[in-house]
């Protein structure tokens, strides 16, 4: 990673004043999911400055307020999908953050950084697109709203300004009537790009005629927008299956319209048309908006402690406890979490794979929360708690993870096995009874070249009746 300076912004307006200073040269830190891995290519230009604004309380968390619901930008994934005002509200903006990456990945992007980065695969935008969602965007000299389907020029390129920063998402609660539903599609269950993705709001009256429709695609248009010409076709009349078929056949004409014909139409034509036909069919179940999972009021993981406020430095001094043992350390501002764990403190039991958070090989615990340790930077853990897999062993007795993975020969080659361990302890920490779809959803981020996941999954439900 080529090296840049780095600065840690405690407010909204200090967070200003530099992007003011930097201009263009200024990149910001939300999760960094998007951004590590960017910094990472050899063909990309490196910053004069990365603003890291995860520390500001006040771009953190879900609210309420007269009839809208206000999503600041640094909600995590996780935090969207564990939160109750959004299974209540926006059950569709739910759906996508499950689908979001793997556990790793949900734990530190944010809501903010998914619409930033205007990736046409992006999750949360056609959700909420589809809620009329707008976005406040403040700088030095004031504040501005836009539509949040009017922020986007193209893939990868917003209306935002280098001097502006993301403060707010807002839309209004959906009645308890609605229905909605998202549907994605992408090659894995996990850690999958979307290949296409659709989401969709129906209302009906008491005669069961739909009184207002909204469809918007993913992946499927340069940038995303409201099908309005399918809509038109579902407002005033029945639900059907029928109905529904054209509906879909409809959108697949507009894709085809915009784009024209290529390489990919083919697959793409026949199969957006599917999937809008059963996002709507999804409406119509009774449970289409009822509560999956274990939704809770969510936790953040903006640091809790606040730091003295810094200069932008290219070398930073970094107080950190990992496992168990605070530590001061000073690192270059390029360094990832990764990298200080291996590097300088001698813990090589957390390993480097990919080093673009695919496969879960360097998985730690930062607060409690299971990430990919490749795609924090080293300056972030600041007054932070790091756990890895050294840190598990306690008075020279394994933890009984270990343990039962050892009686399940769970290890094979071992090169994922701490990973596994860390994505597990975390897992077990906060539901010691989990079934084994949660536990498979909770290593889902984690990947076992030897096909050993048969042994980890009876090793991980085997520790649940472990005292």
């Amino acid at each position: 990673m080529k090296p840049f300076d780095y600065i840690a912004v405690q407010s909204v307006d200090q967070a200003c004043g530099v992007l003011a200073e930097y201009g263009s040269g200024a990149r910001i830190l939300a999760g960094g999911t998007d951004l590590l891995v960017e910094l990472r290519r050899a063909s990309s230009k490196a910053p004069r400055i990365v603003v890291d604004i995860s520390r500001i309380v006040d771009l953190n968390g879900i609210l309420e307020s007269n009839g809208s619901v206000v999503l600041r930008p640094l909600t995590t994934h996780r935090c969207v999908l564990e939160s109750n005002t959004i299974h209540r509200f926006a059950q569709l903006l739910a759906s996508a953050a499950s689908t979001i990456g793997s556990p790793q990945i949900r734990n530190l992007g944010t809501v903010g950084g998914n619409i930033m980065n205007a990736a046409a695969c992006a999750d949360t935008v056609p959700p909420l697109i589809a809620l009329d969602a707008e976005v406040t965007l403040r700088s030095k000299n004031g504040a501005r709203q836009l539509r949040l389907s009017d922020l986007f020029v193209k893939p990868y390129e917003t209306k935002a300004r280098p001097d502006e920063v993301l403060t707010e998402i807002r839309f209004s609660k959906l009645s308890p009537s609605a229905r909605s539903a998202f549907i994605k599609l992408g090659r894995r269950n996990a850690l999958s790009i979307a290949r296409l993705s659709v989401a969709v709001i129906l209302h009906k009256d008491e005669q069961g005629r739909i009184t207002d429709a909204r469809i918007v695609t993913g992946a499927a248009f340069p940038t995303w927008r409201r099908v309005t010409s399918a809509e038109e076709l579902l407002v005033g009349e029945k639900p059907s299956l029928e109905l529904f078929a054209g509906v879909g056949q409809e959108v697949s004409r507009q894709m085809i319209a915009v784009t024209g014909r290529r390489w990919s139409t083919e697959y793409k034509e026949p199969v957006v048309g599917v999937l809008v036909r059963r996002a709507l069919e999804q409406c119509l179940r009774e449970n289409a908006n009822m509560k999956q999972g274990r939704p809770t009021s969510g936790d953040s993981m903006v640091p809790t402690r606040q730091i003295e406020s810094a200069r932008p430095s290219s070398i930073c001094t970094t107080t950190v406890t990992v496992n168990g043992r605070k530590r001061r350390i000073v690192a270059p501002a390029n360094k990832t979490l990764l990298d200080l764990l291996r590097d300088d403190l001698g813990l090589t039991g957390t390993k480097c794979g990919c080093e673009i958070g695919e496969c879960g090989a360097c998985t730690v615990l930062l607060d409690g929360k299971a990430v990919n340790s490749c795609l924090v930077l080293a300056p972030q853990i600041d007054g932070r708690e790091v756990l890895t897999v050294e840190g598990l062993r306690k008075d020279g007795k394994l933890h009984p993870l270990q343990e039962s993975f050892m009686d399940h020969d769970a290890v094979h080659c071992g090169f994922c096995t701490p990973g596994m361990l860390m994505s597990a302890k975390e897992l077990l920490d906060e539901n010691p009874r989990p079934d084994e779809k949660e536990i498979r959803t909770a290593i889902s981020g984690n990947l076992c070249r030897c096909t050993g996941y048969v042994q980890i999954v009876e090793a991980i439900r085997e520790t649940r009746t472990r005292d």
